[in-house]
C-alpha cells in the first residue's frame, strides 16, 4: 500500500506523533487531493535550524515527559499517521507554541493519529504528499 506522507521538522513530527501538536500550520490550506485522507507523518533528516525561545523549549520539554527530546528524536523515518481532517485559518483556532497561527495562515487539524512503533525509517521530500510504500508488516 502506499499512502501520501508530509515531512515535518523535528520536534514537530513527534510532537504531531503524541498529540501535543494538533495543528500542522503552513501557508496555504491542505491540498484538495489531501484533504480527509490518511497520511504518513515523517519526521526530516535534517535538524531544524531555529533557535526556540524558552518558553517552547519548556513546553516542548513538558509534552515530552521532561526528557532530553533533543538527543533521541528519530529522523529520517516515519513516526505515525494521522487524517488531515480539515483546513481553518489559523488565526481561529486557540494558538500553540507548536505552530506559527499568524494571520494569513493555514492550521491544518489533525485527527485519528496512529503511532507507528519502532519508527520506520524512510527517506522524504520536499513535496507535501510525497508516497510512502507501507511496510507489509505496518498497520497503519
Amino acid at each position: 500500500m502506499i499512502i501520501p506522507t508530509i515531512t515535518l521538522w523535528q520536534p514537530w513530527a513527534c510532537l504531531s506523533e503524541i498529540g501535543a501538536k494538533r495543528y500542522e500550520t503552513r501557508a496555504f490550506p491542505i491540498p484538495r487531493r489531501l484533504s480527509g485522507k490518511r497520511v504518513a507523518i515523517h519526521a526530516a533528516a535534517r535538524s531544524c535550524f531555529v533557535d526556540f525561545d524558552q518558553e517552547t523549549i519548556d513546553a516542548i520539554t513538558d509534552a515530552f515527559g521532561r526528557c532530553a527530546w533533543n538527543h533521541w528524536l528519530p529522523r529520517g523515518a516515519v513516526v505515525a499517521t494521522a487524517i488531515l481532517a480539515e483546513s481553518i485559518p489559523a488565526d481561529q483556532v486557540p494558538p500553540d507554541l507548536f505552530g506559527d497561527y499568524s494571520k494569513g495562515r493555514w492550521a491544518w487539524r489533525y485527527e485519528d493519529v496512529r503511532p507507528i512503533r519502532p519508527h520506520i525509517p524512510a527517506k522524504g521530500r520536499q513535496q507535501i504528499g510525497w508516497a510512502w510504500e507501507v511496510p507489509v508488516d505496518v498497520a497503519i
